[in-house]
């Protein structure tokens, strides 16, 4: 999963959305993976696909959110996978 950074049109903060394969998706679907839209670094396994604004170990920030969540959210873009 690669992050990509932008900033908020109405906080001027920076956040992240995530590209991946669609077959990544499905593969770290099952596992009950997340990430933190406020670093982009930490992804987490083990927890609910709904959650939203869990706090990140990484960051300190309250921005991970479960993998449907960012799916939801606009937050995931599905690319080509790598051959």
């Amino acid at each position: 999963m690669e992050s990509i950074s932008f900033v908020g049109a109405k906080t001027g903060r920076t956040f992240y959305r995530f590209e991946m394969p669609e077959e990544e998706y499905c593969a770290v679907h099952d596992e009950g993976a997340g990430a933190c839209v406020r670093c982009g670094i930490e992804v987490v396994c083990g927890i609910e696909p709904d959650a939203e604004r869990y706090e990140c170990e990484s960051c300190g920030e309250r921005g991970v959110y479960g993998l449907e969540q960012l799916l939801i959210m606009g937050r995931i873009t599905f690319v080509e996978g790598v051959e």
